[in-house]
């Protein structure tokens, strides 16, 4: 199957009207440790994450691979020199490759290309307690009430600007994040679907807390390109080639469900905190 997969690819890049990735290829060729380097999100998993170790672990990782392994590239990961805004920044300047992950119209990534289409959608929707979730009819009920947000959440711009309209504050982790609804201290939380949920796994909460039917927005994520590599117009070709084919999609899509729900398995035993709503102490004696 692999030798298929390589004779497809040098039959593209042969019949490629690209001259510039043509060369590339037949560089590569004889070249098995060309370096190829990549970064992506971070604390935000499945999309990405960074081990105490410096390795990334998302969604993208088989896709990544699998790219790697056809187009012989030997992969290294860019990541732990700072912020996620610090790690796209280095992208800009060409210290980095690929992007794994990253919203379309937003300024963070103007000196970025993009490769269409999207590779995955991330869907925000509204968490709430399971006993309070229907009685919501309306969005616009949800800015009377007092919401939140993880900050380790990425957002497009647009849904950036969607946020200045509710009434939401930005807690550092997720267990005072679900202790704050659980609680009653806020009444919902905004979250993507996969992040929020494999979040609430591992705190051991999943089953306390309910996640609307629908998103209330839906984020496409692209991968990207250095417009100072030294490979762009290489990978721009056939990064774009591999993602216009829907079954490729498919499997990201497709690996992204498999890991959620591993998330779940793993954490189907966990004992979740106990949150304790702090009591006003009432003044015995009078002074």
């Amino acid at each position: 199957m692999k030798k298929f997969a390589v004779l497809i690819f040098i039959s593209t890049m042969f019949f490629s009207s690209n001259l510039s990735a043509q060369v590339e290829f037949e560089q590569l060729k004889s070249n098995t440790s060309e370096k190829l380097t990549f970064t992506g999100f971070d604390n935000y998993y499945p999309f990405g994450d960074f081990d105490d170790y410096g390795n990334h672990q998302s969604v993208f990782d088989e896709f990544l691979n699998e790219f790697a392994e056809i187009g012989q590239y030997v992969l290294y990961n860019e990541g732990i020199v700072g912020t996620y805004t610090d790690n796209i920044r280095e992208a800009s300047k060409g210290k980095v490759d690929i992007v794994l992950g990253m919203y379309s119209e937003s300024s963070l990534y103007v000196e970025l290309k993009y490769i269409y289409p999207a590779a995955i959608d991330n869907p925000i929707h509204i968490v709430m307690l399971p006993s309070r979730i229907h009685e919501l009819t309306s969005l616009d009920e949800l800015k009377k009430m007092r919401g939140a947000v993880h900050a380790d959440e990425h957002f497009s711009d647009y849904v950036k600007n969607q946020l200045k309209s509710y009434n939401v504050e930005y807690v550092d982790n997720s267990e005072d994040l679900f202790g704050k609804l659980i609680l009653g201290e806020i009444d919902y939380i905004f979250t993507s679907l996969y992040f929020g949920t494999v979040e609430a796994s591992k705190l051991g909460v999943r089953n306390q807390i309910a996640f609307s039917k629908k998103a209330l927005w839906t984020m496409p994520i692209f991968v990207g390109i250095s417009k100072m590599s030294f490979h762009r117009e290489f990978l721009s070709q056939m990064l774009s080639q591999y993602l216009t084919n829907p079954a490729n999609r498919e499997k990201i899509k497709n690996r992204m469900i498999e890991l959620v729900k591993q998330a779940e398995l793993d954490n189907a035993g966990v004992v979740p905190p106990t949150y304790i709503k702090e009591e006003k102490s009432e003044q015995l004696f009078d002074k």
